[in-house]
């Protein structure tokens, strides 16, 4: 009787043990991944952790196992055509399904996992609409005034974006996803947007690393806002010697502290417009302080160089550590900060029409 019981309990210990684990089952619309590999990482603390890895097989890969806690996780495979995609999902106990199409992963099974994914699809609708009309409606030959009403419709299509992430991180807030969300996109965040969500933080949420990382940020960034006197930044110039903004601040009517790096491609995509902003303003009008963000010294110097950037710049070389990035609470980039002859901050992170606006506005008023 003994004997029984106690192989009853194993089975069922067993049976336990395995539907409290994970499985992960993908399959692929393009045969040509078979063979390919598919990774599960982490990131942390921006660096590529490995958890697992398998191969495609006969058009289907699985993973199995028992995850110790849930989690954000990312599945990662590399393309025949040498692109890799990469995709969060939550890495937790159940049964995960996985599709692979032509450039993505789509994940479904668990409610975790299914609310990610409406969010994820959402977010791709926004950017297929996005690009249409980018597309439909960027014309480098534009008049000033229609220059004007396409950036204008851009800034709106920047707010719908926040608008869709605020609404997933406030309706999810405590919940794996909702903090995903949240910390994925709250740098485009107004204050008062980011402070909304954290309102409705509980205590383990607020406890999150990342979490009271931003939660500081918000404290500096509102000293650093429109309206407040600018903060000083001294770094090493491109001789070495050490260059503050403060030694520029109040010789031009203006100067623009960008936020940059050589392996950012939206800054070097900027880079034509800053250009065009900066020779027909640098003088009495305008000054601009590049703050790069990278740690390698060659391709910061190769980048200025390439690109003809013949405004001033520093660095201290330290990547997302840079001393001056912290003093701004700058979480992504391109980043600007516009500050005018008196020292203080006239808007940040404005659009290069609106910046010529206000250059414009304060040379009509002479």
């Amino acid at each position: 009787m003994k004997r029984t019981l106690f192989c009853l309990f194993s089975i069922i210990s067993l049976f336990s043990c395995t539907s409290t684990g994970y499985k992960i089952e993908g399959v692929i619309e393009d045969p040509l991944l078979n063979g390919q590999t598919v990774f599960i990482k982490e990131r942390i603390n921006r660096v590529w952790i490995p958890i697992d890895s398998v191969k495609i097989e006969n058009g289907i890969f699985s993973f199995k196992g028992v995850c110790d806690s849930a989690r954000i996780a990312y599945l990662d495979c590399e393309l025949p055509s040498g692109e890799k995609i990469r995709q969060a999902f939550v890495f937790e106990n159940g049964n995960i399904m996985v599709k692979i199409d032509s450039a993505s992963f789509i994940f479904s099974g668990t409610p975790q996992n299914d609310l990610l994914q409406t969010y994820l699809n959402e977010k791709k609708l926004f950017y297929i609409n996005s690009e249409a009309f980018y597309n439909a409606n960027n014309d480098s030959n534009q008049t000033k005034e229609q220059k004007a009403a396409f950036a204008a419709e851009m800034e709106k299509l920047s707010k719908e974006e926040v608008g869709i992430d605020l609404k997933y991180a406030l309706a999810n807030v405590n919940t794996i996803v909702g903090t995903h969300i949240f910390m994925s996109s709250f740098y485009a965040m107004s204050i008062a947007e980011k402070e909304s969500v954290i309102s409705q933080m509980n205590d383990d949420t607020k406890k999150i690393k990342r979490i009271q990382e931003i939660i500081a940020d918000i404290e500096i960034e509102k000293k650093t806002t429109k309206g407040q006197l600018f903060t000083d930044i001294k770094l090493p110039s491109l001789t070495g010697d050490s260059l503050a903004l403060s030694s520029l601040v109040g010789k031009t009517d203006y100067v623009l502290v960008d936020f940059w790096a050589s392996w950012c491609a939206p800054c070097i995509q900027s880079l034509p417009e800053m250009k065009e902003l900066y020779n027909i303003n640098k003088g009495k009008r305008l000054e601009i302080l590049g703050v790069s963000l990278d740690d390698n010294e060659e391709a910061w110097k190769s980048a200025i160089a390439k690109h003809d950037l013949t405004w001033k710049h520093i660095s201290d070389l330290q990547g997302w550590k840079c001393k001056g990035a912290k003093l701004y609470a700058v979480n992504s980039i391109p980043a600007t900060v516009l500050i005018d002859k008196s020292g203080k901050i006239v808007g940040r992170n404005m659009s290069i029409g609106e910046i010529e606006s206000v250059i414009e506005k304060s040379t009509e008023k002479r």
